[in-house]
């Protein structure tokens, strides 16, 4: 699977609209993956990121919704 990278919650929402449902659905994983290690002690850890991909693995799970996957 190709490197994921959004800088802005628009972009990834934008991203989000044009995609299939199976990216989507690794969209939503990977802004998961990114959230928890986030959350990680030590160096890794930073909140101002974890809200930010936690935001965009929200709008991921309701795009999904949208979509009757959910």
């Amino acid at each position: 699977m190709a490197t994921m990278w959004w800088k802005t919650l628009e972009s990834f929402e934008r991203d989000l609209k044009s995609a299939n449902d199976s990216r989507v659905e690794n969209m939503r994983q990977w802004a998961s993956d990114k959230e928890d290690e986030a959350d990680l002690p030590g160096a890794g850890r930073n909140p101002k990121a974890r809200r930010h991909f936690r935001m965009m693995r929200v709008a991921a799970e309701q795009e999904l919704g949208n979509r009757g996957q959910l």
